[in-house]
């Protein structure tokens, strides 16, 4: 190894570190006696940052070492990847056969059914386990050779490359002032979290303190290694690792390093995000899947739990749109954040809380299982703008909508991010919408 691989080396060990450090002290240095207060109920569930990325780290390492890429056709490793996925949504309707076998009172001989459900359950999970690291290994050589294209590498390198890790499940607990929509706490929970322990903490936490919490289930963490929540939607997956190598990137620029620093700037990394993401999913698509290349965006009612903060939400892994004309879930969650805004802004938090209770339920009956609707749940969805509508304010509106012109505007996928990553204020971003055709 010559003296200029050994500099490049140390200089993304270096990073690695950086990206490693950074999310953690984000997630749990606030120093605020409110953030404390919170954490005297939720501490019990909180996960541990350094325990799974130094787990993650090690798993990583490990792969590096099968080399997969350097012996496997490219062929192969699509068929890898898709007869993983296929191998999930087995499991899943084996799942499912299992909870409507042990709900259904009127089976006979459950005992033998439930053997039988099991013994193959568990086959697919020693499978899963088994390809887990390969698929995990193909899909970031495939997204980092997406982003080599999109001419995002640096003297023959991609700072930061794109590392992640599959993980079944996990939750985030988000709280809110009762007041106002505003996120006064993120905590990522723990796995397998049950519902009577969900309700508990968040009742506990309204109870006591007089806020309002929600805890959810997320699809994807920008940690980094990034965890990204095990899916059988390739579409979705993709989209999801490249948006948290999104954040990693940003994170090493002024943009990232200020994520927090308002509800603008959050919005603005969020929104930046998803539309990175939408051009490196279409690329790796372009180049590896082109037989399922995912159509152009186009403004249509989307799933209700679709992201969250520093996340996206948990996979779609069976959408039922509702029909055109009949329910506009993205109008009216649109017109339900606008309405709350305003009974909030006048003091009304009571009224605002009945009517969003009210509002649940109408999204219910319109297919759409939402379990609690309060202002946590608009602190958590509503820092997204990449796409026209939703939860969102107007602000985010504003700044979607802008954002998503300046993308279109620029002459390539490399000229916009480094038009924004290096932007740290609103009156920055400003300018550069100013300067738009």
């Amino acid at each position: 190894m010559n003296l200029v691989e050994k500099i490049e080396r140390l200089l993304i060990g270096l990073l690695i570190l950086l990206l490693i450090i950074l999310p953690i002290s984000g997630s749990v240095g606030d120093p605020s006696e409110q953030l404390e207060q919170i954490r005297s109920y939720s501490r019990a569930y909180e996960f541990d940052y350094v325990s799974w990325t130094v787990s993650a780290l090690g798993r990583k390492l490990v792969q590096s070492s099968l080399k997969i890429d350097h012996y496997l056709p490219q062929s192969e490793k699509r068929k890898l990847v898709l007869d993983y996925l296929d191998l999930i949504n087995q499991a899943n309707r084996l799942q499912e056969q299992l909870t409507t076998l042990l709900a259904d009172p009127n089976q006979g001989d459950q005992d033998v059914g439930e053997l039988e459900i099991r013994t193959n359950l568990n086959q697919k999970s020693i499978e899963r386990q088994t390809l887990t690291p390969y698929v995990e290994q193909v899909l970031q050589d495939q997204i980092n050779t997406a982003l080599v294209n999109l001419d995002m590498s640096q003297g023959g390198q991609l700072i930061p490359p794109v590392l992640y890790r599959s993980d079944p499940d996990s939750y985030a607990l988000i709280v809110s002032p009762r007041d106002e929509i505003r996120q006064a706490a993120n905590l990522m929970l723990v796995r397998d979290l049950s519902l009577d322990e969900i309700l508990l903490l968040e009742e506990s936490i309204e109870k006591n303190l007089d806020l309002s919490a929600l805890v959810v289930g997320i699809g994807g963490v920008g940690l980094y290694p990034s965890m990204i929540i095990e899916s059988s939607n390739l579409d979705w997956l993709i989209h999801v690792i490249s948006h948290e190598w999104t954040h990693n990137y940003l994170t090493l620029r002024p943009l990232g390093a200020n994520y927090g620093a308002s509800p603008e700037l959050t919005t603005i990394n969020e929104t930046i995000a998803d539309l990175s993401a939408d051009d490196i999913q279409r690329k790796t698509f372009e180049l590896f899947y082109p037989e399922y290349l995912p159509p152009v965006p186009q403004e249509e009612p989307a799933d209700p739990e679709s992201k969250t903060e520093f996340a996206q939400a948990t996979p779609p892994e069976e959408l039922t749109e509702p029909q055109e004309g009949i329910f506009d879930f993205r109008a009216e969650m649109h017109l339900t954040r606008l309405e709350v805004d305003r009974l909030l802004a006048g003091g009304k938090i009571n009224t605002a809380e009945q009517y969003m209770e009210a509002r649940r339920q109408i999204f219910w009956e319109n297919g759409y299982p939402i379990r609690k609707l309060n202002q946590a749940y608009f602190a958590f969805h509503g820092s997204y703008a990449a796409e026209p509508g939703g939860a969102a304010d107007q602000r985010g509106a504003d700044l979607g909508s802008l954002l998503r012109k300046l993308r279109s505007t620029a002459p390539s996928f490399r000229t916009f991010m480094k038009q924004v990553a290096w932007r740290w204020r609103l009156d920055q971003f400003q300018t550069l919408f100013d300067q738009m055709p």
